[in-house]
């Protein structure tokens, strides 16, 4: 991912995050209790975009650690959560909201198991300034909480789950990638130059120094193009491959059965080509 795709998804989520405070805070103020905020509504707390499949309301939401202590106030949707209760104190805006991997874990009962593995890839993405859990704070947390509501499903995609990467888009890609069969990539590998610079490749099969790329529309402006072209052509003179994917490839079943063949496509090139080189 670019510089300046990367500085617009950290205002993209800071903007949400700053919103969705505000209505919790709101919210807080006008109640006789001091809230949990969960579901949907921590994650976007958190930074993170809802789903489009999310089936929750769009109301607030709040959770409570046992069912008879559970209130009910205008716009505001009550939920009971037999899981582990994991929270962190806003002082500023005087509620709670449930931390990142009770939060995931929440979601699991109201998103498809895609969406899943994209709200996970936010909460673990590659820019610090987002990233709020690892791959073992996901895994801890279904482990040791075996009775909540969407834990099949968070178990189902545990092993499609990558680290480091940088947008929904790549998650959602780098699980069609898994479930294909075709292997795990590498999120955002570094890939050095000779002339002392790198480049870093989306999903990346290192041993057959294979790159796949999303393209999303940061790419399309004619310095950024230029750019691409700059890098990619490095790679190339190196022996790298590079795929290039769109939206419209991840858009369709028909689209992803495609897509997926012409990665496996480049992948069998590039085994043969590696494998001569190897024997040269």
């Amino acid at each position: 991912m670019t510089d300046i795709a990367s500085s617009f998804m950290n205002e993209q989520a800071m903007r949400r995050s700053g919103e969705q405070y505000a209505a919790c805070a709101r919210a807080a103020a006008d109640m006789d209790i001091t809230p949990t905020f969960s579901h949907a509504t921590a994650l976007r707390y958190q930074g993170v975009e809802v789903p489009e499949d999310c089936t929750l309301s769009a109301d607030l939401h709040i959770s409570f650690e046992d069912r008879g202590s559970r209130r009910r106030f205008a716009g505001v949707k009550a939920h009971y959560w037999s899981g582990d209760f994991q929270t962190t104190f806003d002082e500023g805006g005087g509620f709670f909201v449930t931390n990142p991997a009770m939060t995931w874990a929440q979601m699991a009962a109201y998103v498809g198991e895609e969406s899943l593995a994209v709200i996970g890839g936010a909460l673990m993405c590659r820019d610090v300034r987002r990233r709020l859990a690892s791959l073992d704070d996901l895994a801890r947390y279904v482990r040791d909480n075996p009775y909540f509501h969407g834990r099949k499903r968070c178990k189902d995609i545990m092993p499609f789950l990558l680290a480091n990467s940088d947008s929904p888009p790549e998650s959602a890609l780098a699980v069609l990638i898994m479930k294909s069969g075709l292997g795990t990539p590498v999120a955002n590998f570094r890939i050095d130059l000779p002339d002392g610079g790198y480049c870093l490749g989306d999903l990346v099969f290192p041993e057959l120094k294979l790159v796949i790329e999303y393209q999303g529309a940061y790419h399309a402006g004619p310095a950024q193009m230029r750019s691409d072209a700059l890098r990619w052509n490095k790679l190339r003179a190196l022996g790298w491959d590079i795929v290039f994917v769109t939206a419209d490839d991840m858009r369709t079943e028909q689209s992803k059965r495609a897509i997926v063949a012409l990665i496996r496509a480049a992948m069998d090139r590039q085994k043969a080509l590696v494998g001569l080189l190897n024997v040269m």
